[in-house]
């Protein structure tokens, strides 16, 4: 008998239910090992058997994002967590998060980023695609512009990524695969909005360096269906392992693998080299 598909809110949006029930960019991208995925530490997570343990990355992420919410305050009073207990510093900002105020500063001084986050807050949109329910969560949802925008902290626009897949260097949107998110984010707006056209996705990026830089880039329509392709060609092979049908692989290389990692065979000396 099929259930009732979770109606989601801002407080369940990552519950694990949600996970279950629908699909996300983060959650498709966390079955490819090619963004450093694992199927089988993405089903123990489903399982509930596992969670990730970058808890300050997701705290900052969350940090940002209450600022553009215009939620900060909110967020500072529920997260005691984030202040200092000891110390010379005992109540004030631990120190990665006050360097976030330098972060907000930076983008609040910046007319064309305050321009590109303008509009709705934390949207949340539902939609089907490839034969399954997708969730998707909108920073900044502005469709009187035409626009939408995601806002991402960084260690660096400038570095570059080794891909060993493809092998071939790539820029910090091809390898956290943010081209693929701004796509189905695209996408999922269109179909829940019963839209001809996409909307432009915008990414404003800020990084965490000691003086910070921050950037504003758009996805063109023209580059939106090579994103959606790479969910085309690996969709039904997440599905499968998702719902069971098939056994998840294990990477061995993630956190959750090397808990009880057993050496299969040796290697030689060149399997290890980068290039």
């Amino acid at each position: 008998m099929m259930t009732d598909l979770l109606k989601l809110t801002r407080d369940n949006y990552f519950s694990l239910e949600a996970q279950r029930q629908y699909m996300s960019v983060s959650q498709f991208k966390g079955f490819l090992p090619s963004y450093g995925g694992c199927e089988a530490q993405s089903m123990a997570k489903l399982a509930g058997e596992w969670e990730d343990s970058q808890k300050t990355a997701f705290d900052e992420g969350h940090f940002l994002h209450a600022w553009n919410e215009g939620t900060l305050p909110d967020f500072k009073a529920n997260n005691p967590s984030i202040y200092s207990s000891q110390g010379p510093t005992k109540g004030q900002l631990k120190a990665n998060f006050k360097h976030l105020t330098k972060l907000i500063e930076v983008l609040e001084n910046d007319p064309k980023v305050m321009n590109a986050l303008a509009g709705e807050k934390e949207v949340i949109m539902t939609a089907s695609f490839h034969g399954i329910k997708w969730k998707i969560m909108i920073d900044s949802y502005n469709p009187e512009k035409a626009t939408f925008s995601d806002l991402k902290g960084l260690q660096s626009i400038d570095k570059t990524f080794w891909n060993k897949e493809s092998r071939a260097p790539e820029s910090f949107i091809q390898h956290y695969g943010y081209d693929i998110q701004m796509a189905v984010y695209a996408e999922i707006e269109r179909r829940a909005t019963n839209n001809k056209e996409w909307l432009l996705p915008h990414l404003v990026v800020v990084t965490k360096e000691t003086v910070p830089d921050h950037d504003i880039a758009f996805l063109s329509h023209e580059n939106i269906p090579r994103a959606l392709n790479i969910v085309a060609n690996n969709i039904e092979r997440v599905k499968a392992v998702k719902s069971g049908l098939v056994q998840p692989v294990r990477c061995e290389k993630c956190d959750y693998c090397k808990l009880d990692k057993k050496v299969m065979r040796i290697k030689e000396f060149s399997e290890f080299e980068l290039y």
